[in-house]
């Protein structure tokens, strides 16, 4: 953009639907919303054209700054995610760049060229090319791109990088520079931006686990909870917790530690009816397991992190979790785990039935009898990545590590 050329502008939010800015903002009143970590945005508009050139999304207190850019007709083609990791620096994150085939294709067409960047600090990142779009196929390299280009001050961001020409105090409330759209107003529209949030657990999982609670799971009907499943008790002496496919490698391991112990581990159960050709039938599922470390409810969750997981690097709705490719999952006394995942590979691969146990249908235990180490296995709805919550009590304390194992 030829900087001669370009009106700044600032609003609370962008509406994705509408593409058009809310909330018009004066420069202070953006300076007052960056100073408190406001989420708000920067306009850079271009004469003749409907859509800002360039959309930039501040949020400090959420450590994040977005920018995206649009081509003549308004088409994002470039999206760009830093994330504050320290104080004066931003990390390039998420790097998106599309191409468009045609001014018949929509914003954001599902079949238009893309090529997606995704870095991690300490050189790490792969590079993914889309050349039919997200519905082709994609060929992955390892990301190319240097230390400094990873890297980029605070100060290029924000209300105060903004210092292309520009009315005094920029538009106020109400008003529009000349050949910009009028601002979108009244109610807060549901489109509206809002910076990027790991995965929550919305779930009300401590429900889940108490009978006769209505919990609707496509395609049954008439589901509730029923009684949940003592699969086994898990013994942990090292007080070293992994949640971790025992296939699929080297354990998990949680940060948080645990008292030495015997524990737990429970499925919950919802009973429902199913229904196939006119006949209708019981159905049952158990689409969460849980590790009980004390007996009291638990009103908050957090994701469960490893060592090296940094939550400000999660995308939008991501997580960190467990991989599995054999959709199974365990929880075990961390310590231990050469000695557990070696007897559940050979149970499983060797059909060598001496070395595991079966505790409940689908759930096998192994012991290490040095240590007295256990792990016992749980069964997931497929393949992939798995989260691991956290639940505490009302004073804060540890009281049950869960995974959601259906996708609900």
């Amino acid at each position: 953009m030829g900087e001669d050329m370009v009106t700044v502008s600032y609003a609370v939010g962008w509406d994705t639907d509408t593409r058009r800015a809310f909330g018009p903002l004066t420069r202070a009143e953006a300076e007052a919303r960056d100073a408190a970590g406001d989420p708000y945005v920067v306009l850079h508009r271009l004469p003749g054209r409907e859509v800002p050139a360039e959309v930039h999304l501040v949020a400090w207190r959420d450590l994040f700054v977005g920018q995206w850019a649009h081509d003549e007709l308004g088409r994002r083609t470039h999206e760009i995610d830093l994330r504050l990791l320290e104080d004066d620096r931003l990390f390039l994150r998420r790097y998106v760049e599309r191409r468009y085939a045609s001014p018949e294709q929509p914003d954001l067409a599902p079949d238009a060229w893309q090529l997606t960047v995704e870095l991690l600090p300490g050189g790490r990142g792969r590079k993914m090319l889309y050349e039919r779009g997200r519905n082709g196929g994609s060929f992955q390299t390892l990301a190319d791109v240097p230390e400094e280009r990873r890297w980029h001050d605070r100060s290029g961001y924000g209300v105060r990088a903004a210092d292309a020409p520009r009315p005094p105090d920029g538009p106020g409330p109400g008003a529009a520079t000349a050949g910009e759209p009028a601002f979108t107003g009244g109610e807060e529209p549901a489109s509206l931006w809002r910076p990027p949030k790991p995965l929550r657990m919305e779930l009300p999982v401590d429900d889940l686990f108490r009978p006769g609670n209505p919990f609707p799971m496509e395609p049954w009907e008439k589901t509730e909870t029923a009684e949940p499943q003592r699969v086994a008790m898990v013994r942990i002496p090292s007080g070293r917790l992994a949640v971790s496919d025992a296939l699929a490698g080297g354990p998990r391991e949680l940060a948080e530690r645990i008292p030495p112990g015997e524990y737990a581990l429970e499925s919950a159960v919802v009973v429902g009816e199913g229904e196939y050709e006119g006949e209708r039938f019981p159905v049952t599922d158990e689409p969460a397991v849980r590790l009980l470390i004390r007996d009291e409810p638990a009103v908050a969750w957090e994701l469960a992190l490893s060592e090296g997981d940094d939550p400000r690097l999660l995308l939008d709705g991501h997580a960190y979790g467990f991989g599995t490719d054999g959709a199974s999952g365990s929880f075990a006394d961390a310590a231990a785990w050469e000695t557990l995942s070696e007897k559940v590979r050979r149970c499983f691969e060797e059909q060598d039935d001496d070395v595991c146990e079966s505790v409940a249908d689908g759930h096998i235990r192994a012991v290490d009898e040095a240590t007295g180490g256990e792990l016992v296995t749980f069964c997931t709805g497929g393949d992939g990545t798995w989260p691991v919550w956290l639940g505490r009590s009302a004073a804060g304390a540890l009281v049950s590590v869960v995974v959601i194992t259906a996708y609900l």
